[in-house]
């Protein structure tokens, strides 16, 4: 598959899912901060989740600032994307982490990313 039909098929993925009844991919790719904001939550998920003030040291500020990204948590938050948990390390510390489902949905993403990139 060369580089044009690479782009078109995300192009159309993209599209796609903003304007479909599908929750996890209006979510994922409502704005690049989102898409940060989840990859970083991803990858702390099976380690000790990762905190508010830890997200806003990692994520760029060109990508959003301290009140996007805490409107973002909430939001994935009331939509049961993300679950807050008090940290075992610090009580004083609340560590975000993907809920179960959504996790599984990040994972059949990649899975569908490998298989776009690898033919």
């Amino acid at each position: 598959m060369n580089a044009e039909e690479i782009v078109k098929l995300k192009k159309n993925a993209l599209y796609s899912s903003l304007e479909s009844t599908d929750h996890f991919g209006r979510f994922f790719n409502k704005s690049i901060l989102h898409n940060a904001v989840i990859m970083e939550i991803f990858s702390n998920n099976n380690i000790d989740g990762i905190s508010y003030e830890k997200l806003c040291n990692i994520i760029p500020k060109t990508l959003g600032s301290r009140s996007s990204i805490q409107n973002l948590l909430n939001e994935g938050l009331d939509k049961k994307f993300f679950n807050k948990i008090e940290s075992k390390k610090d009580k004083r510390i609340k560590n975000y982490y993907l809920s179960f489902e959504f996790s599984n949905l990040v994972i059949e993403w990649l899975n569908k990313q490998k298989k776009i990139f690898n033919r």
